[in-house]
């Protein structure tokens, strides 16, 4: 089977499995902590859960936590941390609001980081990073936040420098987050160090440009100009990242030259790539300067059908509506006026990812919203959950990626439902991808219940993101 969600997965880390010496401490541990209910027994399970990435033991502590502790505040860290990591993203927002940027504890200085750039509240993220750098924290996992706040507000002046002392710190029997840490940062700081310190992806010229369906992969897409050279055709990819996409072949006829080496994940696998910088990308009358590139083989990835991918967070400081019934990509300032439609949730995590609160068959659920995939699918573990007496059929799907290992594991169950920005949809899909637990919820920090790609996307007029301020809206179309 061609996996039609393969654009998801590409430009991620090759996540590692958690140490399996973390993982079979998590069990006896959380067991103490309920039975003792000491602030060090919990403080102890937390620890152990989160370095074997479980989250589902993260939430049952958190839960019991709340319970039995409600006022211990030296656990509202990891309350917090574990709640995100679960996905309960609202549960977690409001137990943070008894965390301090004064805090000298770095899992409560990490959590608020992490909320505050969800919310792409800049500032009070820098605020709370620039605390937890004074503490000088020993784990290379408590560096990540520091990395990642100082990343989004384009501060790279002396980035490359603390990159390479993650890097140092970095060991995977540390457990999570540092399993995934060594291909993330791969290149990194020479690529910062070439690029220099001038501001990363900026909008020199907002615009609009035609966005036509792209033949074989059934994908939005653009006609882009880098460098003067081109027109390249591209995928618009929600679900991509900060960052252009090129093809070797194409990089190499533009000029672009690749600053430093690095590798890429796809689904079938991983292959080498290069950080690049390209100087200007124009898409129809949208220009960008110095806007973030990894080099590879795009065109197999993507079964020949395109030279590039656009990762829509290149428009991070901006506005976008993505027109589906007129075919046309719009790129404007960031304004406090509403877009058209309904207002939905948002959350922009990790390198841009559109997270929005969903309703999965009755139940609450967290989805990636992905024009790059051509499909709506659950993870494996919520598929699961949801239907506990069925036996799902399960194989490898074939996937247009990087790399020669095996393909995602896929499960088929009964349909489900979706509701999505006031939208429901009856039996949309019985789709399970298993790389929704063990890949991308590793990577963006928070377990990720449902990818809705394109069978969504069409059946909207316009769909609106305001990355500036966090805002997002629906325009639907009438239903059928």
């Amino acid at each position: 089977m061609y996996f039609p969600g393969a654009l998801a997965l590409l430009l991620l880390p090759d996540v590692a499995a958690a140490d399996s010496a973390w993982a079979t401490k998590v069990a006896p541990a959380v067991v103490r902590a309920e039975k003792e209910h000491t602030t060090e027994a919990f403080l102890e399970a937390f620890d152990i859960a989160w370095r074997a990435d479980d989250w589902g033991a993260g939430l049952k502590l958190a839960q019991a936590a709340r319970q039995l502790r409600p006022d211990d505040r030296r656990l509202d860290g990891c309350v917090v941390r574990s709640l995100w990591r679960a996905g309960r993203l609202a549960e977690a927002e409001a137990h943070a609001a008894r965390l301090s940027d004064e805090s000298s504890d770095p899992v409560v200085l990490s959590a608020l980081i992490t909320l505050r750039l969800a919310r792409m509240e800049t500032g009070p993220a820098l605020r709370a990073a620039r605390r937890l750098e004074q503490l000088n924290p020993k784990a290379a996992g408590e560096w990540f936040f520091v990395l990642a706040a100082k990343l989004t507000a384009n501060e790279t002046k002396s980035l490359a420098g603390l990159v390479r002392r993650v890097q140092k710190l970095c060991d995977p029997k540390n457990g999570y987050p540092e399993t995934i840490a060594g291909e993330e940062f791969e290149g990194f700081p020479e690529f910062l160090e070439a690029a220099g310190p001038e501001r990363l992806n900026q909008i020199s010229s907002h615009g609009s440009c035609d966005m036509p369906v792209i033949g074989l992969i059934n994908l939005p897409g653009v006609d882009v100009m880098i460098n003067g050279h081109g027109p390249y055709r591209m995928v618009l990819d929600t679900g991509g990242s900060i960052a252009l996409s090129l093809d070797a072949e194409a990089a190499q006829e533009a000029g672009v030259k690749t600053l430093a080496k690095t590798s890429v994940r796809g689904v079938s696998g991983k292959d080498e790539a290069g950080h690049a910088l390209v100087e200007e990308v124009r898409i129809g009358s949208i220009t960008c300067k110095r806007v973030m590139t990894r080099v590879f083989d795009v065109r197999k990835s993507t079964a020949f059908a395109a030279d590039g991918i656009i990762g829509t967070g290149i428009f991070l400081d901006g506005r976008m509506t993505m027109d589906f019934e007129h075919g046309k990509l719009t790129v404007s300032a960031s304004s406090q006026e509403s877009g058209p439609g309904t207002p939905v949730e948002l959350r922009l995590i990790s390198d841009a990812k559109m997270v929005t609160p969903v309703t999965v068959h009755g139940q609450p659920a967290v989805a990636i919203l992905d024009s790059g995939a051509d499909v709506v699918a659950l993870s494996t573990s919520k598929l699961r959950a949801l239907f506990p007496d069925k036996d799902p059929k399960t194989f490898s799907a074939l996937a247009a990626g990087v790399g020669s290992e095996a393909g995602p594991e896929i499960s088929m169950m009964p349909g489900f439902d979706l509701v999505i920005g006031g939208r429901t949809y009856r039996k949309i899909s019985g789709l399970g991808l298993d790389v929704l637990d063990n890949v991308l919820g590793p990577f963006i920090g928070v377990q990720s219940d449902a990818l809705v790609g394109m069978p969504v996307f069409r059946d909207m007029r316009r769909f609106t993101v305001d990355f500036a301020r966090c805002r997002m809206w629906f325009e639907w179309m009438e239903e059928k």
